[in-house]
C-alpha cells in the first residue's frame, strides 16, 4: 500500500512541476520585464514601435524554455528571452556571417561578463550548420530578418555591395530549424511586408518581402500556420519603400505568424 501511495505522490507531484514549467507569461507579467532593473535604458526607446509584451505573449514564452533566436543581431529580443525564461531556461543567440557584420558591437556590449548567463551566443553561425539537439527548442523566433534568408546584396548611392554569393538555401535551414523544435513548439516570424508579387528583389532592394512567399515556404517546409497577430500592422505605410528610409524606419507595415509543424 505504502508503495502504491509513493507512487501516485510521484505521479502527481511530477504532473504538477510539469504544469508549472509550461506556464506561459501572463502579459501582466511581460509588462513588468519591459522595467526590469538589468534591461539597459536604451532598449526600451524602441518598445513603443516593437510591442514586445504583446508579440512574447503571443509567443506563449514560459519560464524554462528553450528559444532559439534566429538572425539575433544585437540582441534585443534576446535580452527579453533571457529575463523571461529566467536561469532555468536557455537562449540561442544566432547571428550568420552576413549579420554578424552588423551585430558584433552591439551582442559583445550585451553579454559581456556574462551577464545574460542563460544566453549561448551562435556567432558565424549558418542556420543550416547549427547543431542543437534533436526536438529540443520550444520556441524558435525572428524578427524583421526572414528576408535576411534572401538578402544578397546592398545598394547605397548607385554603388552595389555583394554580401552573399547567392541566398541561403531556405529548404535546408527550415529543415535544421524543424529539426531542432520540439513537436509542440512554436516558430514566430515576424517581418517588413513586401508588395505582392515582389518576389525575391524585395529583400534586396527595400529589406522586405511578400508575406505569401513566407507562407508557402513554411508550408512547403512542413510547418502550419497556426495564429497572425497584428499588433505592427500599419495600413498607412509605402511597400515600395526601403524600411531604412526616414520616416519609415519604425513605423513599417509588419506581419506576426506564428506557425507549428504540421502534423502528419
Amino acid at each position: 500500500m505504502l508503495k502504491k501511495l509513493t507512487l501516485i505522490g510521484l505521479m502527481i507531484g511530477s504532473v504538477s512541476n510539469a504544469a508549472f514549467a509550461y506556464r506561459s507569461l501572463e502579459l501582466a507579467e511581460l509588462k513588468q520585464l519591459l522595467s526590469h532593473s538589468h534591461r539597459p535604458t536604451a532598449d526600451a526607446s524602441r518598445d513603443a514601435a516593437r510591442k514586445p509584451a504583446d508579440i512574447l505573449h503571443f509567443s506563449n514564452i514560459a519560464k524554462g524554455d528553450h528559444v532559439l533566436d534566429l538572425f539575433a543581431g544585437s540582441g534585443w529580443y534576446t535580452e527579453l528571452f533571457s529575463l523571461a525564461t529566467s536561469d532555468n531556461g536557455k537562449v540561442y543567440a544566432q547571428n550568420d556571417s552576413v549579420i554578424w557584420r552588423f551585430a558584433e558591437k552591439g551582442i559583445t556590449e550585451r553579454t559581456k561578463n556574462n551577464r545574460l548567463s542563460n544566453v549561448e551566443r551562435l556567432d558565424k553561425v549558418e542556420i543550416i550548420d547549427m547543431d542543437m539537439k534533436d526536438k529540443s527548442i520550444d520556441l524558435v523566433f525572428t524578427a524583421l530578418n526572414y528576408h535576411d534568408l534572401f538578402f544578397t546584396h546592398s545598394v547605397r548611392d548607385g554603388k552595389v555591395t555583394k554580401v552573399r554569393e547567392q541566398a541561403i538555401d531556405h529548404k535546408k535551414a527550415l529543415a535544421n530549424i524543424k529539426r531542432v523544435m520540439k513537436d509542440d513548439g512554436q516558430f514566430v516570424i515576424i517581418d517588413h511586408v513586401g508588395l505582392a508579387g515582389s518576389g525575391f528583389n524585395a529583400p534586396n532592394d527595400t529589406h522586405r518581402i511578400d508575406p505569401d512567399i513566407v507562407k508557402y515556404q513554411m508550408e512547403e517546409a512542413g510547418f502550419t500556420l497556426v495564429e497572425e497577430a497584428f499588433y505592427l500592422r500599419n495600413s498607412a505605410d509605402n511597400l515600395s519603400t526601403n524600411v531604412f528610409a526616414p520616416g519609415t524606419r519604425g513605423k513599417t507595415d509588419r506581419f506576426v505568424y506564428k506557425f507549428k509543424k504540421t502534423k502528419l
